[in-house]
């Protein structure tokens, strides 16, 4: 009788040995789109992230200055050194440093930062965003330093 019963269970063990591999065959493409998926919503947040901060250190740069033209020209230095520092290119997003009136003490100027964040790159994307391609934008607006020394005129 024992050994009727090892046989048998020996013959449901060989009837259950792909299993498995059916079972990870079949779920395999899932867990590349969840991969596909963590990796774009990844970037996604990164690149909005790095956007925000340098429309933020664009804007605190260039307010420091009484100029124009050394606000303007150190807000886009500043902006695309953070973009350098995320490792994203600053040749491919475009900064605007903008005062809203004329330059002077108190007055606001708008920094803004375009970028299109690419997502071809990314396997399996296109299952869930058809878009090759996603415009972002970022936007901040700050004002111009009341404390500074009328000497920097």
């Amino acid at each position: 009788m024992k050994w009727l019963w090892q046989s048998q269970s020996q013959t449901n063990v060989d009837n259950e040995r792909g299993q498995a591999l059916v079972e990870f065959v079949l779920i395999l493409p899932f867990l590349f789109i969840l991969f596909a998926a963590l990796i774009f919503f990844g970037r996604l947040i990164y690149s909005t992230i790095a956007l925000n901060m340098t429309s933020y250190d664009a804007c605190r740069a260039a307010v420091e200055s009484l100029r124009q033209d050394d606000g303007r020209r150190q807000g886009l230095d500043a902006g695309r050194e953070t973009l350098n520092g995320f490792s994203m290119s600053a040749a491919s997003a475009r900064l605007t440093v903008r005062p809203q009136g004329k330059w002077d003490r108190g007055a606001w100027v708008r920094c803004q930062t375009q970028y299109t964040l690419r997502t071809n790159d990314i396997p399996m994307v296109r299952l869930f965003y058809p878009g090759g391609a996603i415009p972002l934008k970022s936007a901040l607006w700050s004002r111009i330093q009341t404390w500074r020394s009328w000497w920097e005129r």
